[in-house]
């Protein structure tokens, strides 16, 4: 790409060869002309390349000063020359190596969408300054740490006297100070409140997990004031940190869950919790693994919570001022895709977890789920909140039903049977619970709400599906985000305050809130990278082995550890005999009604496949006219399992079928205890990432000692043969415009 000083040179070039035309009077001035004309010809888009030896845009990399016969008035500008005005040289460089690590190298704080393109849109223009983004603050930590001053090394004999657990750093905050730490640690109040992630935390001997990676807006920890008493301290602080005044403390810890090795495994993440190379020099480590960052850059975005989220959240988690303080409440939160609708949703789950002891989160995106992988609609109950993102805190739903893709298009359905289901088993199973009258929790017990992230597909069946959802939700509170007006949304009042919709009837709340603004999301990750380090994280994952008692019923099964010291190929898997094992072998999406029973086998080796357990005596048996004892219980074009009768529990990987016994490898999280009532397994077109085939511990990219030319599934370099190209499926012949 030619640099700003190149595409000028052309130009003057140019404009030598040929007079310049006489202006006529319908010209505007040339001081208000800032780009072509539109009935010019348009430029051609191949790259200039040297002629004479002297403009090069894929050799020369050195600088360049404008000469003076340069600066003549050229065709379009007859203003005088910004250039000439200024004293920095400008870099020309055309690789694209040394393009990528200028750009990392912008000064912080500014942002890439506001340059302008000058008047050839196929030469890109480089100002030498830019105007920061309103919206991206340059600066995410203004606590300087200093030794014995605002942060201190807490000795063995202090950590055991406070009641905390392994190394501990004290930092003490300023009122209105900030502080941005990348990394996994464990947060402790330990005085006064913080406010992180939209939510304030105060004094009290929770520990809370947080993950702040590089791919995710990154925490900003806040000293905010305290409602508390002076003397409703949680811990007995050190003498030397007693005497602190008007601050507020908080203890961090370093957090060892092996949840940094999944970089290894996805290869895109790579290093997403450690600074960046153009921000080592200035991190500064609070633990092991726990950097403080100071200013943003290209790759580390702040939280920043928009003025409407603010106001909606805090009038939505108010209590009404009605005889019932505890009305049952439902959340629906609408909108679409990439405009913080899972944001909000955490956002708005944790604000409700500090009145109620419980809050249901019913996940209706498939593509991108918050608390499972992929495929899946499932109801979960929190008891904590939720600070990272979604692969670091993968759980095992309290019921979920398996739909098998990342989008409802081929099964609504049974995409929507099973949404139904999950509403009635909230609403006979979780809504209303007996209250603690042992607990000292002052947060309401008896009644648990209901919050509902929508999927973001909002135009043609996807409208559709999304409006039979909101019917059947009936909620008390709706939360839509409108998309950006540069993506073709129309532009809209933001409502703040709550309001009753006239157009249709309706008892609930409405909230118009804005969209979370593009400068505040990391570009470098898209949703195809996002989904497979969610099903990475999930089958590398470590659940506990937690058995729901009486008393704790609804306790939320997550995983606390993950372990990538080998790959998926090298895991040692569960030896299952499926003769034994399975009742149903059952396969959902488009085109598999005509898999035939000879080829089952071939279809589940190296699938993704969902664990369900059905009701007995729901699901009619598999009778099959072989006596092989080692063919699969299959029946070609079966339904899937009736939702209202069935839960799925997890996902496992068929690593290998045997062709000449009855046994199956598979590796799955999903504890023992519950692989034992898993009869049936659900096929659908949800496929393992490449990631999750190779061997990243192999630096030839083999797999297990096998080259990596004689690796099966895996096909590299370009294919040969007839279909052997990558497939492009249209699913219908409607124009964009009428979706």
């Amino acid at each position: 790409m030619l640099s700003a000083i190149a595409a000028r040179r052309a130009a003057q070039a140019a404009s030598s060869k040929q007079p310049s035309p006489t202006p006529t009077p319908s010209i505007p001035p040339p001081d208000s002309i800032s780009e072509p004309t539109r009935n010019s010809n348009p430029p051609s888009k191949r790259k200039t390349t040297s002629v004479n030896g002297k403009i090069s845009s894929r050799t020369n990399k050195k600088a360049r000063v404008l000469p003076e016969r340069a600066r003549a008035t050229t065709r379009y500008f007859e203003s005088k020359d910004t250039f000439e005005r200024e004293e920095d040289v400008i870099m020309v460089g055309s690789s694209s190596d040394s393009e990528s690590e200028a750009q990392g190298q912008l000064p912080v704080g500014f942002d890439d969408s506001e340059v302008e393109e000058g008047p050839n849109p196929g030469v890109s223009m480089e100002p030498l300054y830019r105007q920061p983004s309103v919206s991206q603050p340059s600066q995410l930590s203004s606590f300087r740490p200093t030794r014995d001053l605002n942060i201190y090394e807490l000795s063995p004999n202090e950590v055991s006297a406070m009641g905390l657990q392994n190394e501990t750093s004290v930092l003490c905050m300023d009122r209105e100070e900030t502080l941005a730490l990348l990394g996994a640690y464990t947060l402790t109040v330990l005085k006064g409140s913080i406010s992180i992630l939209g939510v304030t935390l105060s004094a009290s001997k929770v520990a809370h997990r947080v993950f702040a990676p590089r791919s995710a807006p990154i925490p900003v920890l806040r000293c905010v004031a305290s409602d508390a008493p002076p003397d409703s301290n949680a811990h007995s602080l050190p003498p030397r940190i007693t005497n602190i005044h008007g601050r507020a403390v908080v203890a961090i810890q370093s957090l060892d869950t092996g949840v940094e090795g999944l970089g290894r495994v996805c290869r895109v993440f790579d290093g997403v919790f450690d600074p960046s190379r153009w921000q080592r020099s200035s991190a500064e480590v609070i633990r092991p693994g726990v950097n403080l960052v100071t200013h943003t850059t290209r790759d580390v975005l702040p939280f920043v919570l928009p003025e409407s989220w603010s106001v909606a959240l805090s009038a939505a988690n108010t209590p009404p001022s009605s005889a019932d303080p505890t009305p049952l409440s439902v959340y629906v939160v609408k909108g679409p895709k990439k405009s913080g609708k899972s944001t909000f949703s955490r956002t708005l789950v944790n604000r409700l977890l500090t009145r109620f002891h419980r809050v249901a989160y019913l996940e209706c995106d498939v593509g991108q789920s918050e608390f499972t992988a992929g495929g899946l609609v499932a109801l979960n109950i929190l008891d904590s909140p939720i600070f990272g993102p979604p692969p670091t805190h993968p759980s095992l739903p309290y019921r979920a039903h398996y739909v098998g893709a990342t989008s409802p298009r081929c099964s609504p359905a049974h995409y929507l049977a099973a949404i139904q289901a999950l509403f009635e088993t909230y609403r006979l199973e979780v809504q209303t619970s007996l209250p603690d009258d042992e607990s000292t929790d002052t947060r309401t017990t008896d009644v648990i709400p209901l919050v509902v992230n929508t999927m973001g597909w909002t135009k043609g069946l996807g409208a559709d599906l999304n409006a039979k959802i909101e019917e059947l939700a009936e909620p008390t509170h709706v939360f839509e985000i409108i998309g950006l007006e540069e993506k073709g949304w129309p532009t809209a009042q933001l409502t703040y305050e709550p309001l009753h919709n006239q157009s249709p009837p309706s008892k609930a709340f409405q909230y118009t809130l804005e969209a979370i603004s593009p400068s505040l999301t990391n570009t470098h990750f898209n949703a195809v990278d996002q989904r497979n380090f969610n099903i990475l994280s999930y089958f590398h994952a470590i659940f506990p082995s937690i058995t729901p008692s009486p008393s704790t019923p609804f306790r939320q099964v997550t995983a606390m550890k993950w372990d990538t010291s080998h790959p998926l190929c090298a895991r040692y898997p569960y030896e299952v005999d499926w003769s034994q094992a399975f009742d149903q072998v059952i396969l959902i999406g488009a085109g598999y009604e005509d898999v035939i029973p000879s080829e089952i086998s071939n279809v589940l080796n190296g699938a993704i496949v969902g664990l369900v357990e059905c009701e007995p005596g729901t699901e009619d048996p598999v009778y099959s006219d072989s006596s092989d004892a080692r063919e699969l219980p299959y029946t070609q074009a079966r339904h899937p399992p009736v939702p209202s009768t069935s839960t799925c529990h997890g996902l496992a990987l068929i690593r290998a079928i045997s062709p000449t016994s009855s046994h199956m490898h598979v590796l799955t999280p999903v504890p023992p205890a519950i692989l034992a009532r898993c009869r049936v397994i659900v096929k659908g077109e949800l496929e393992l990432p490449i990631w999750g085939m190779l061997d990243f511990t192999d630096a030839n990219n083999g797999v297990a000692g096998a080259e990596k030319g004689r690796v099966p599934y895996l096909q590299w370099g370009k294919s040969e043969g007839l279909g052997g190209e990558r497939r492009r499926v249209r699913r219908n012949l409607m124009r964009k415009a009428q979706m």
